[in-house]
């Protein structure tokens, strides 16, 4: 047996532990699976994961502060899972752990956004590696739920075809942050461009956002996706460069701005938009009255100080 079979064989039953258990598991399987291929593949006849392997792969992936924390977290769980059952594995040790980074979201502008989506929708099928993959299929459709609904970069990869109604727009998507359930609609373009993408997948495919292979797509993949469309566009992102979550932030402020905008009761509005985006309280999406431009936070039409007293915090 080779170190990636093993490896593969501790990830699934670790992962089969965990949804019994009532534990979230998408985010282990997401940062791990791609960490496993890698030791894998490059030494197959290695008996234990060390400390050099750990190594190799944060110098190659070049992970931000905020995401090596999680990495590293998924990793020491894996690794004590996988000493549980005998194996002497490298359980990385503080050193690992990071300064977390403030992070303040990326308002895109129009010619951001007009070159983020011409570069989306010009990404060649080759580019992302593997005949499993359909990059210029699924990248379209996948960062537009992320900017036209809100949704959260770990959404999209865990829709199953059953959950997607082409019909109706609704879109259920299940175990969320928290482990919370919604429903949201999508607008009539969003549809259509959904039915499109459908209509060139197999129709009896289990996951909307389904490999050639039959397993779903993750957000590594995503991620890598993602640096490469920044890259290709021809913009000044300024420092630092957005993320995949960046997109929620827009769609959230957008949307008070329009609001705001044509004289709508935006206060009244917070708890639409709060459950449409999945949070679990209100304060949450008060967070992104900070986003909003100075004329508007400023409007005499809400009294956002009044507001902050009442719900306070902030969230995603």
């Amino acid at each position: 047996m080779t170190l990636g079979e093993r490896l593969e064989g501790v990830l699934s039953r670790m992962l089969e532990w965990r949804k019994a258990a009532g534990y979230a598991f998408e985010t282990h399987r997401d940062q791990l699976s791609p960490f496993v291929k890698y030791v894998g593949g490059r030494w197959p006849d290695e008996p234990l994961v060390t400390a050099g392997m750990v190594d190799g792969w944060l110098a190659d992936c070049d992970y931000s502060p905020n995401s090596q924390l999680v990495f590293i977290s998924c990793l020491r769980v894996f690794a004590r899972f996988s000493n549980f059952e005998g194996w002497a594995d490298f359980v990385p040790g503080r050193e690992y752990s990071v300064r977390r980074e403030a992070y303040y979201p990326h308002l895109f502008t129009e010619e951001q956004l007009t070159a983020l989506f011409l570069a989306v929708d010009s990404y060649e099928a080759g580019c992302a590696g593997g005949r499993a993959l359909a990059p210029d299929l699924v990248l379209p459709v996948w960062t537009r739920l992320l900017y036209c609904c809100g949704m959260r970069p770990g959404e999209p990869p865990r829709l199953r075809r059953a959950d997607v109604d082409l019909g109706t727009g609704d879109v259920f998507i299940r175990q969320s942050k928290r482990h919370k359930d919604r429903h949201i609609i999508m607008s009539s373009d969003m549809a259509g461009l959904c039915a499109r993408y459908d209509a060139l997948c197999e129709r009896g495919r289990t996951w909307f956002f389904e490999r050639r292979d039959g397993k779903p797509y993750d957000t590594s993949w995503y991620d890598r996706a993602w640096r490469r469309i920044l890259s290709r566009a021809d913009v000044d992102w300024g420092d630092p460069a957005p993320r995949p979550y960046d997109l929620r932030h827009q769609f959230a402020s957008a949307n008070l701005v329009r609001w705001m905008d044509v004289g709508g009761d935006a206060a009244g509005l917070l708890p639409a938009l709060s459950s449409y985006m999945g949070h679990s309280k209100l304060e949450s999406t008060l967070y992104y009255v900070h986003l909003l431009p100075e004329r508007l936070r400023t409007s005499s039409r809400v009294n956002w100080d009044a507001l902050g007293e009442v719900y306070g915090g902030d969230g995603k």
